[in-house]
């Protein structure tokens, strides 16, 4: 938008992940927008596409042990987003899965938000977070179920903010239409094709990709693999449950820790079959894998129904258990796949089509572009 002041706000800048995809293709379509969030701690290595930007973040980042730890100051970032002025920007847009759409604006601002979900622990995901016992015990569980009743009210209140939603998929829309009442746009994140490597003779081991948290379900990969000792596992990614991971795993799964992408994609564009047992709002990494040529395993429910063509692409488990995931490795045949068939279908969430798709919502918004 020529001659107008733009700022992005994106939630935190901590790891690199399928928000930070999206974010650096906002950048691109954005060279001169300034970025607000509520800590910076990307690592260098992942920061190259933050180069020429202003970078304003919350009080949190002047503390370094309160930055390094923000996620245990979680409950008072409803209150930090309402406080980055932006009254010198003309367009706002947030990318956002938690706080960054509850930033204030003025009637004459346009603020667009890109909505990655509405907060998951809060809403549908809230018992499924319970039982995995990430609210705590005791006082503290009390305390979280306390806090998480005042953050529903936020969260509505702070989505009807925005004066355009945008959804990262359908089933998004269904959440943002549910929770908050209102109707949003389809616009599937930008994938990066390129950044895959394209393989078209596989090997006899299965992959996943992953952060190593609880709702991502590699514990139920693990159980499943355990009884198959003549299946191979590999296991790409870091995060707080490894440890525990690492402990239940037999020797036919092997955990490689973080990898550089072209390293990580070299690995998925052999492998057998990339698994993916969890509930995701969206699911870059599956379209990656098919981009590489590689069909998906995965459980049929949330964005990974839209993006993984049954039968062709990939096959569903209908349950999110060990034994479904079992039946389906056993009885899976890569000769019913086709690499270059996997990689045509990905192609349809390229970021050219993101990019597009952006443009053409922004045209008719404000008939400046």
């Amino acid at each position: 938008m020529k001659n107008k002041k733009i700022a992005i706000v994106h939630d935190w800048l901590y790891a690199a992940g399928g928000a930070e995809v999206v974010l650096a293709k906002l950048l691109q379509m954005f060279p001169k927008a300034d970025i607000y969030t509520m800590v910076d701690l990307l690592p260098k290595k992942h920061r190259d596409f933050l180069e020429g930007h202003q970078i304003y973040t919350s009080i949190l980042q002047k503390y370094s042990f309160v930055a390094k730890n923000h996620k245990y100051f979680i409950p008072i970032m409803p209150y930090l987003v309402e406080q980055f002025d932006l009254s010198q920007y003309d367009l706002i847009i947030s990318d956002s899965h938690f706080v960054a759409k509850g930033v204030i604006t003025a009637p004459k601002q346009l603020h667009i938000a890109y909505i990655y979900s509405p907060v998951r622990y809060g809403w549908d995901m809230y018992f499924d977070y319970d039982k995995a016992g990430a609210f705590g015990k005791g006082l503290k569980n009390l305390f979280m179920k306390r806090w998480l009743h005042k953050l529903r009210i936020w969260d509505f209140v702070s989505a009807q903010r925005a004066d355009f939603l945008i959804s990262s998929s359908k089933f998004i829309q269904k959440r943002v239409k549910k929770y908050w009442g209102r109707d949003s746009t389809l616009v599937y994140p930008a994938i990066e094709i390129d950044d895959t490597i394209y393989c078209e003779k596989k090997q006899e081991y299965f992959v996943t990709l992953s952060r190593l948290i609880e709702y991502k379900k590699i514990d139920i990969m693990i159980e499943a693999f355990n009884e198959l000792p003549q299946k191979k596992l590999i296991i790409i990614g870091e995060g707080r449950m490894k440890e525990k991971l690492q402990k239940i795993s037999k020797s036919n799964i092997t955990f490689t820790g973080y990898l550089p992408k072209n390293e990580a994609m070299e690995i998925v564009s052999k492998a057998k079959a990339f698994i993916f047992m969890a509930k995701e709002d969206f699911g870059i990494v599956p379209i990656e894998a098919q981009a590489c040529g590689t069909p998906v395993i995965a459980y049929a429910d949330g964005g990974a129904e839209e993006t993984i063509l049954k039968d062709k692409t990939g096959v569903f488990i209908e349950k999110q258990d060990k034994e479904s995931l079992k039946e389906a490795i056993l009885n899976f045949k890569i000769e019913n796949f086709s690499p270059s068939v996997c990689r045509e279908f990905a192609k349809n969430f390229s970021s050219f089509n993101f990019e597009k798709q952006l443009t053409t919502i922004l045209k008719g918004i404000t008939n400046e572009i």
